[in-house]
């Protein structure tokens, strides 16, 4: 493109330049001062010089060149800045944005039946563990606690008579024990007269035959003899006394014996009733236990450090076991579920650095520490697993589920919110593929 001509406005007288000036003209100081002074506000203005003249001029002419020429340096330097950048650090950098804020939240619910006495809270309030969150009734359960607390009683005096009656059945089983060795005695004593009976018995039929010998030859007198018959039917029944003593002395004994046994079997009766008792102590101590224990669960507590959220639970309410009243969010123990694609996961390891971009925060900087990586992929966790097995088979990458740990310094903020989307930048610097 040529350079055209300026055009001078002819209307006007133009101005000599110093060089068509004659050379012996001299100048004059009358010829150096302007024809007014300039204004003390108006700025100076210098005639711009002849290069600078010749690239606005050049500038003019082909625009395009010098635009072109700029953009190209700016991609270079872009591009070489991006270069370094992946060479330093971004071919260590794995990011997925399909990942969320969770924490463990609990769901606070009574164990036991009650009309809701006070509610102790209310919506998005922090709370500490152990904090008094809603207090049921707890008549009802103090008087189930007294009538526990009575029948532990009676069970225990149960228990002491029947120990008693241990006692009692050990005292008889003792008793029947003496009385067999008394009947063992007898019937020795017994058998010992019955042997000297029937010596006696013996002794006497032998001097009566020897009598009743001599009588008939006329050597002993006939009332002798007949004193000795006496002696000997004496002797004979009281060999046979002595024979009958022996039977009754062995029936009693036998009669011993059979109530030792029974002695025995009361003993053991009364043992079982003991331990029948003491079951039924423990029984009632467990019901003690059981009603002191529901009594302590008419009091909600807050099972760790939170925030309440989703309380749906009024005072004069009637709440059911496993109902519903709120939960409590432990902002400051949330955590981060990065749900990486199985392409992505060759390089990682727990422990390394994780950059975190909150969406929620755009301009709040996060850090964090890979925790561990799921041992299955989320799809084996659904309710209905994928199973390319039959029919038409399409691949899908899969997700793997990876646990971040974020830094106590975000935790502390309380701002580290359960649902926020994220997106997790893990550096797997160190590890080669």
């Amino acid at each position: 493109m040529a350079v055209q001509p300026f055009k001078r406005d002819t209307s006007q007288p133009a101005a000599v330049p110093p060089a068509a000036r004659a050379p012996n003209q001299a100048e004059t100081p009358a010829a150096k001062m302007p024809d007014r002074a300039p204004e003390n506000d108006a700025p100076v203005q210098r005639a711009p010089s002849p290069e600078g003249q010749g690239l606005v001029a050049r500038f003019k002419a082909d625009p395009r060149k010098y635009i072109l020429s700029g953009a190209g340096l700016l991609l270079a330097l872009f591009v070489g800045y991006q270069g370094i950048h992946w060479l330093v650090a971004g071919r260590y950098e794995i990011t997925t944005d399909n990942a969320y804020i969770r924490a463990d939240i609990a769901t606070i619910s009574p164990k036991v039946q009650g009309y809701v006495e006070q509610v102790h809270v209310t919506d998005n309030q922090t709370v500490k563990a152990g904090d008094l969150l809603v207090t049921l009734e707890v008549a009802d359960y103090a008087t189930r606690v007294s009538e526990a607390a009575a029948a532990f009683q009676q069970a225990v005096a149960a228990q002491t008579q029947a120990r008693a009656g241990v006692a009692a059945a050990e005292a008889n089983l003792q008793t029947a024990a003496a009385q067999i060795s008394a009947q063992r005695d007898r019937l020795a004593q017994s058998r010992a007269s019955t042997a000297a009976a029937e010596a006696d018995a013996t002794l006497a039929t032998h001097d009566l035959e020897r009598y009743t010998e001599l009588a008939g030859k006329g050597h002993y007198p006939k009332a002798s003899l007949d004193a000795a018959a006496t002696k000997a039917q004496a002797a004979k029944a009281t060999l046979d006394q002595s024979k009958a003593g022996i039977t009754t002395a062995q029936s009693e004994l036998s009669v011993a014996q059979a109530n030792y046994h029974r002695a025995e079997e009361d003993l053991e009766s009364a043992k079982a009733a003991v331990a029948g008792a003491e079951a039924q102590v423990e029984a009632a101590q467990a019901r003690v236990d059981a009603a002191k224990l529901d009594a302590t669960r008419t009091e909600l507590r807050a099972p760790f450090d939170g925030v309440v959220a989703n309380r749906v639970v009024a005072a004069g309410q009637l709440l059911n076991p496993g109902q519903q009243t709120m939960s409590i969010v432990p902002v400051s123990e949330a955590y981060i579920i990065a749900n990486f694609k199985e392409t992505q996961v060759e390089r990682m390891r727990p422990g390394q650095e994780v950059d975190i971009h909150v969406d929620a925060y755009p301009d709040m900087k996060v850090t964090g520490t890979l925790d561990s990586i799921a041992p299955a992929t989320g799809g084996q966790f659904s309710l209905i697993p994928m199973d390319t097995a039959t029919g038409n088979f399409t691949k899908i990458v899969q997700r793997v589920p990876v646990r971040v740990k974020i830094s106590d310094e975000a935790l502390a903020s309380g701002l580290m919110r359960p649902g926020l989307s994220v997106e997790a930048t893990v550096i797997a610097k160190g590890v080669d593929g």
